[in-house]
């Protein structure tokens, strides 16, 4: 009985198909570089500046605070000073924090774009090509990733268009 559950457990442990050849290591993590390296570098370029700007509105507010504005009514308690910095902070810095995200939304939009025009081109040529059809030639746009992968498909398509050529006559 002990060996069933056993072969159970194994057979839940391993991948279907049999155990990978490849073990998941962190030189794995990149797969395709160039994307990851541009995505990476945009998004911490990006929370750079969020976190300047942050900076610079925490400062500012302290220092409209302690300076004042250029009018002034009277003494002011620094409980009324405090509460009066604690909103104008929350409330600049949630707009920083959400023009932040509104452009990392559109950048992560316009990358996925150049990751998911490829994809689909790949998978309408795989479509015909299960169809019996030869299609024509993968074009990506510039800036598109995975160009060489379309390179790639491009000469297999040119290795299958001659034998198509020669069953017609």
């Amino acid at each position: 009985m002990t060996d069933h559950a056993g072969a159970a457990n194994a057979q839940r442990t391993t991948p279907p198909g049999g155990p990978r050849p490849y073990k998941r290591r962190a030189r794995n993590i990149l797969i395709h570089k160039p994307m990851q390296k541009e995505f990476s570098l945009v998004l911490i370029a990006l929370l750079i500046v969020s976190s300047l700007a942050i900076g610079f509105v925490i400062h500012s507010t302290i220092r409209e605070a302690v300076f004042g504005t250029g009018y002034r009514f009277g003494k002011i308690s620094p409980a009324e000073v405090l509460s009066d910095v604690s909103y104008l902070l929350i409330m600049r810095v949630s707009c920083v924090l959400f023009v932040t995200l509104i452009i990392i939304g559109f950048f992560g939009v316009f990358f996925l774009h150049r990751v998911a025009g490829p994809v689909y081109r790949f998978r309408q040529t795989f479509l015909k090509l299960n169809k019996g059809e030869i299609p024509p030639s993968i074009r990506l746009r510039e800036g598109d990733f995975f160009d060489e992968t379309a390179q790639e498909i491009n000469k297999y398509l040119d290795t299958l268009r001659p034998k198509e050529d020669e069953k017609k006559s």
